[in-house]
């Protein structure tokens, strides 16, 4: 079983269907139709809460250790019970019902990937005197490595036949949208230190700093704030809305960064915690992951080292909050030099 922990990836589950024991959940669903002599029931999807016709499992990995594959468990379920079993067939949905629910629901769900899912049991049976399948269909995900391993997929499925003529397929509730959420996490959670990586020597860079500060050139001039306090990048958290934006002014290739501590003279505005981000055009900002970095005493740098090198022009810190703060409650967030690092491989 695979667990949450920041080396390996792992599986959260969030599509976990609830058992409800309801006879139907729609209005339509409790109607039952009369054709004839025979009363009508019928078999629908449904995970029980709302929305009903939804679906959705995150797959937390880093690029390193990408999963093998994952599994959506389908039940079936029926209008009110049989004195027989009855046995459901399920089937891919049309994909354009996915464009469908981005119009209709806001969403930018990208369609599967051929190769990547397929029905590995596509059926489900409802035994006499239930209202819920004692066991699912099973819609399996593969070859994770074919999609985009931080993409948004959306899985649409549809009942498409059962065994006895006298139920029918519900005509409202008989699609299920199963959405993939791919979160792939590039940062090395644990304590890294510098070890045989050597800083990239060309720092001829633009860089951003909200709040607006001018101290953004002592980020690199090679001057270590522990022994000048001055010579730092320092500003005041307002909401924690504080970033740097660095444009390498070409495409760069490392494997980590450096943040110079600023522990001298008792001042530990260090960055605490730090989203990262990488983009390709400064406007639309990909996470790679974040970082939590211990409370500084006598560390000279703070480094995040990725599983995977990262290769951008455009790189963001959002910089959450710090270990010290001012008379009036408001982080102090400060860098001495910041680095680019690369370790052979």
């Amino acid at each position: 079983m695979n667990h949450i922990n920041y080396r390996k990836y792992s599986l959260i589950a969030i599509s976990l269907i609830s058992l409800c024991l309801f006879s139907a959940c729609d209005e339509d669903e409790y109607e039952e139709k009369t054709v004839g002599n025979d009363t009508i029931q019928k078999v629908y999807l449904s995970n029980g809460v709302s929305p009903m016709d939804f679906m959705d499992m995150v797959m937390q990995f880093n690029p390193s250790d990408i999963p093998d594959k994952a599994e959506y468990k389908v039940p079936v379920r029926i209008t009110s019970p049989l004195s027989t079993d009855v046995t459901v067939t399920l089937e891919i949905g049309d994909l354009e019902a996915v464009t469908t629910y981005n119009a209709t629901h806001g969403t930018k769900y990208a369609l599967p990937v051929e190769g990547t899912y397929e029905f590995t049991k596509n059926t489900a049976t409802i035994k006499a005197g239930d209202y819920v399948s004692a066991d699912s269909a099973c819609l399996t995900l593969s070859n994770f490595a074919a999609m985009n391993l931080s993409g948004k997929y959306l899985f649409p499925m549809k009942l498409k036949d059962v065994s006895d003529s006298k139920v029918a397929l519900s005509t409202n509730m008989n699609q299920m949208y199963c959405a993939l959420i791919n979160n792939c996490i590039n940062v090395d959670p644990g304590e890294s230190e510098l070890g045989n990586g050597t800083f990239i020597a060309d720092r001829n860079w633009y860089i951003d700093s909200t709040p607006y500060s001018r101290d953004v050139a002592y980020l690199v001039d090679g001057k270590d704030a522990n022994v000048n306090k001055y010579d730092k990048w320092l500003v005041t958290g307002h909401d924690k809305e504080v970033t740097l934006v660095f444009n390498f002014k070409k495409e760069v290739t490392f494997n980590g960064i450096s943040m110079g501590t600023t522990t001298a003279f008792s001042n530990k505005a260090n960055v605490k915690n730090v989203d990262i981000y990488t983009s390709e055009n400064k406007n639309d900002w990909k996470l790679v992951g974040s970082k939590l970095f211990p409370q500084p005493d006598k560390i000279k740098n703070n480094i995040v080292k990725f599983y995977t090198p990262i290769t951008t022009q455009y790189l963001k810190l959002h910089c959450l909050d710090s270990w010290q703060q001012n008379s009036y409650g408001e982080y102090q967030i400060g860098i001495s030099e910041f680095n680019l690092i690369k370790w052979p491989e």
